[in-house]
């Protein structure tokens, strides 16, 4: 799925993002939440443990990013609890594309073009499994 060069450019970014990941998730949260307000509501007020929850996503899908399938199972069942938290489908494409633009933001001057279509490709294949999980679920 990724090629070595999309693995180690991932891995590069999220190390760079690493020292700052609370600043990192909280800045998404920002940016994802100015950008659509209305899914504001599907979050709790206390965002701490939800920035948590999505730092250890992130660290799971680079850690998983030289076999994205080992994963699998875990990003299903991530997909099955957001429908019960409300996510819709147009949702997921709408948060990748913010998750980008926070790490790129974050990155400054090392993030390139190759950065955007690792994360890209990454996060399109963790997508896909997700809504299969979403699908799945039957709620």
């Amino acid at each position: 799925m990724l090629t070595d060069n999309q693995i180690d450019l991932i891995r590069d970014s999220a190390e760079r993002i690493a020292e700052t990941n609370v600043a990192a998730t909280n800045a998404f949260y920002a940016n994802l939440f100015s950008s659509a307000p209305s899914i504001r509501n599907l979050f709790p007020d206390d965002m701490f443990n939800q920035s948590e929850k999505l730092w250890n996503s992130i660290v799971m899908v680079v850690e998983s990013a030289d076999d994205l399938g080992e994963i699998t199972d875990a990003l299903q069942q991530l997909g099955a609890r957001h429908v019960q938290y409300g996510a819709e489908p147009e949702h997921y494409e709408l948060v990748s594309q913010i998750l980008i633009e926070t790490i790129s933001a974050l990155m400054d001057n090392h993030w390139t073009l190759a950065h955007q279509d690792a994360w890209q490709t990454a996060l399109n294949a963790v997508c896909t499994t997700m809504l299969k999980g979403a699908a799945d679920s039957g709620t």
